[in-house]
């Protein structure tokens, strides 16, 4: 379990993605040759016709998708800080990305965050090399054992061995703490960014995303740190 110090460099961090395009028909129109690359994708996964469901697919995947927004805070000495970043223009914003996370690990810090392995940290090392930029250390996984990568996944902290998958929902239920998926989730970041233009509800509720994992690990943390139980057995 992380000391306090420890937890003084995480800095906890969440992305919300959409699709390029507000619907299938306009990707085709826009980029055929995406779109059809698009639809071989769908069908190698099996999720059947592309136009079906693609406010709900896309936003899976850096190639075809666009980061809307990365939330980001820091916890020290059980005060925190949440900023986020969030531009029109993409290429802007992950240039941004790009210049947090160099600054990250120029100051020791260790990126954090739920299921970031997985989905995070993969969506921001592509994004920064589909615009040409170099790919901070802290999140430049290529050429890493598992065990060389200095990223802190709240998921696999929760899961423990288990192979039982869980969501970030489910465990801050399972902590007694209240779910920060309360207005938005992740399903509605694309209707809500392209139909209703609400990236300041999309900004919110990522920041309460980041809110999320902080309470989360403050209390993991307070409960390690408990004195010890005794060992009179009654």
């Amino acid at each position: 379990m992380f000391t306090q110090q420890q937890l003084n460099k995480l800095l906890f961090f969440d992305i919300e993605t959409a699709g390029q395009y507000p619907s299938y028909e306009e990707f085709k129109a826009q980029d055929p040759d995406g779109a059809m690359i698009y639809a071989g994708k769908c069908d190698r996964m099996g999720y059947g016709d592309p136009a079906e469901g693609y406010e709900n697919k896309v936003s899976l995947f850096p190639e075809f998708g666009r980061i809307v927004c990365l939330s980001y805070g820091l916890w020290k000495n059980g005060e925190y800080q949440i900023n986020t970043i969030s531009e029109l223009n993409e290429a802007d914003l992950v240039k941004k990305i790009a210049i947090l996370f160099q600054k990250c690990g120029s100051g020791g810090l260790i990126p954090c965050g739920w299921n970031v392995k997985n989905f995070d940290i993969p969506w921001v090392y592509r994004k920064i090399l589909m615009y040409n930029l170099q790919v901070p250390e802290c999140v430049n996984t290529w050429g890493k054992k598992p065990w060389e990568v200095n990223i802190v996944d709240l998921k696999e902290w929760w899961k423990g061995f288990s192979n039982l998958d869980v969501t970030f929902e489910e465990a801050m239920y399972g902590l007694g703490l209240p779910s920060p998926k309360d207005e938005m989730h992740g399903g509605q970041v694309h209707q809500e960014y392209w139909l209703h233009h609400n990236t300041n509800g999309i900004i919110k509720y990522c920041e309460k995303d980041v809110m999320g994992m902080i309470r989360m690990t403050e209390k993991i943390h307070n409960t390690y740190y408990k004195p010890a139980l005794g060992t009179t057995l009654i």
